[in-house]
């Protein structure tokens, strides 16, 4: 399968908050994914679409036939830190990582995803 990524965009970003030792920032971002699919069998596409509208949602969905490809709008978010305001590391937000975020970001933070 071959994934192109373009237009990527990000959102208003949240007031810093300070929270122990780190400033942190919720940031939504958003781009469009187009995967083609044209070389797989039938099955598999449809896996995929099933796979792609639950995580980015029915509507933002698009099945191109004439490709082969889905064409996806994606909208993420990810919680910039910083631990002076200055230089800034990011981490995406999504819940199937909660588990793993549980190790480095606040539950303050955490409760947002």
């Amino acid at each position: 399968m071959k994934i192109d990524m373009s237009n990527l965009k990000f959102g208003a970003v949240e007031k810093p908050e300070k929270i122990g030792n780190e400033y942190f920032a919720v940031v939504p971002y958003f781009f469009t994914l187009k995967c083609n699919v044209s070389s797989m069998n039938d099955d598999m596409k449809k896996k995929i679409g099933a796979a792609v509208i639950q995580k980015y949602g029915k509507n933002n969905v698009q099945y191109l036939a004439a490709e082969g490809a889905y064409l996806i709008n994606a909208r993420m978010r990810a919680c910039a830190i910083s631990p002076d305001r200055k230089t800034w590391k990011f981490v995406i937000l999504e819940k199937e990582y909660k588990s793993q975020l549980v190790k480095v970001l606040p539950k303050k933070i955490l409760d947002k995803i």
